[in-house]
């Protein structure tokens, strides 16, 4: 056994997982730690209703982010990893790609900007904050395209640190404008200088690659197979987002803002569980992508997977016994009627991002089209289960109803991955930490209604 433990701690792709992860543990700690250390500061200043502006802001970005990036960040992975030697071509995904992005976003923008011609809000927000997104949107394409392009290059430590500089400028630019006027656009101003220098930053450090940028003969076959693999990885992404949409629109429809402003509060912190665990995710995925057909690759795949779902009856234990304090802490006394939603809510994000620790079989085997099936019908499951718990038993319902999709969701991601290229997950020991969850959720809400 002694023996066992040392050739994994010396195993040099755990080390190299770990050595990764360090960098992103530095980078995704830091900026989300000082995201949701903002929290408290923000449900303490504004009022509910505009706390659910600010989450409508972030929502609708991340939605848009993950449009106009046309699913590149993922698709290019294995590409990346075929041509690691290459630099030109390395030079040519990531300029071009880049420009891409950036004229779709300018695109989007002025389309979405051009219904104010009819109406004086979109989805709830004047179009003020419909031009501050716009900006936000396009100032997070150039820092995430070169941040993932990095990250896929091994080279952590320059993605860390794009990342952790544009959230530090941004929050502490937001938090000084909040202190001369409380409001939520103040905050959001600060959001954007942070996105103009972090974006500037990016440029700055991938300038190599930018002057070794060259038009190709082959160009046209480059970008037609990249998009082949990444565009099915869009409604994949978008899935997330979507539930979060659908979650709010569901809210909008039953209740109102006040109500929305509540339930954001408390999806903004279940979101930290899963934020620790993206973060390991993020230095293990290119060490499991370069290393998939290996016998060690392959086990770190599926034992990564296992002790992914293992996280989410534990993390819901947690949060349970802290979820009075948290809320107190983090939210203040106007949210402590709703913090026995907080351990269903976390159980609930964690099952919807529990694709990104699975799903190989897709890109392996070019069939990432496959994944918008799974998505899309994961969202429509999330929206009626939602709309019919939410009208019975209020914002109760509406984390169960993405509980219920998130569950959904991953059974039928890895039901069909394993089809493709199998890892030999073991399915009965996904369904008894399922169970588990479920019945831990049903027990903890006895007493509420």
């Amino acid at each position: 056994m002694k023996t066992k433990i040392k050739n994994l701690l010396t195993d040099d792709l755990l080390k190299k997982a770990f050595s990764d992860s360090h960098y992103y543990m530095i980078a995704n700690i830091g900026s989300k730690a000082l995201g949701f250390l903002v929290i408290p500061i923000l449900a303490k200043t504004i009022s509910i209703e505009e706390f659910a502006t600010y989450d409508l802001f972030l929502v609708i970005a991340a939605f848009l982010q993950i449009l106009v990036t046309l699913g590149i960040d993922s698709g290019i992975a294995i590409l990346m990893a075929e041509a690691q030697d290459d630099h030109d071509k390395l030079a040519f995904y990531y300029v071009s790609t880049l420009l891409i992005s950036v004229a779709f976003t300018l695109l989007l923008s002025l389309l979405l900007n051009s219904c104010f011609l009819f109406f004086d809000e979109l989805f709830l927000l004047s179009q003020t904050y419909w031009l501050m997104i716009g900006a936000y949107v396009l100032f997070s394409v150039v820092s995430y395209h070169t941040f993932n392009f990095l990250r896929w290059k091994a080279e952590a430590k320059k993605a860390a640190l794009i990342n952790l500089f544009s959230y530090i400028i941004g929050i502490s630019c937001g938090l000084v404008f909040l202190y001369f006027e409380q409001s939520v656009l103040s905050y959001l101003y600060g959001l954007l200088i942070g996105g103009f220098f972090g974006s500037f930053m990016a440029l700055f450090m991938s300038k190599d690659l930018i002057k070794r940028f060259k038009p190709r003969s082959d160009s046209k076959v480059l970008l037609q197979e990249l998009f082949h693999l990444s565009l099915p990885f869009i409604p994949n992404y978008l899935g997330n987002s979507l539930m979060q949409i659908v979650d709010r629109t569901v809210i909008l429809i039953l209740f109102g803002k006040q109500e929305l402003g509540l339930f954001a509060v408390i999806m903004r912190l279940a979101q930290i569980p899963q934020f620790l665990s993206s973060t390991i995710t993020g230095g293990f995925l290119p060490v499991m992508y370069n290393n998939y057909k290996t016998e060690r690759g392959r086990k770190l795949i599926k034992d990564f997977f296992h002790a992914y779902i293992l996280i989410i009856p534990i993390s819901f234990l947690l949060v349970y016994l802290l979820s009075d304090w948290l809320i107190e802490i983090f939210a203040g006394h106007n949210y402590m009627d709703i913090a026995y939603l907080l351990p269903i809510a976390v159980a609930s994000t964690l099952y919807l991002n529990a694709t990104q620790a699975t799903g190989f079989g897709f890109s392996i085997a070019r069939k990432t089209h496959y994944i918008m099936y799974f998505t899309f019908a994961s969202v429509i499951v999330n929206f009626f289960l939602s709309l019919t718990f939410g009208f019975f038993v209020g914002l109760m319902g509406i984390v169960a109803g993405t509980l219920g999709a998130g569950i959904f969701r991953i059974y039928f991601h890895v039901k069909y991955s394993e089809k493709l290229y199998p890892f030999d997950y073991n399915m009965r020991y996904f369904w008894l930490i399922t169970i588990l969850t479920i019945l831990l959720s049903l027990i903890s809400s006895i007493g509420v209604y």
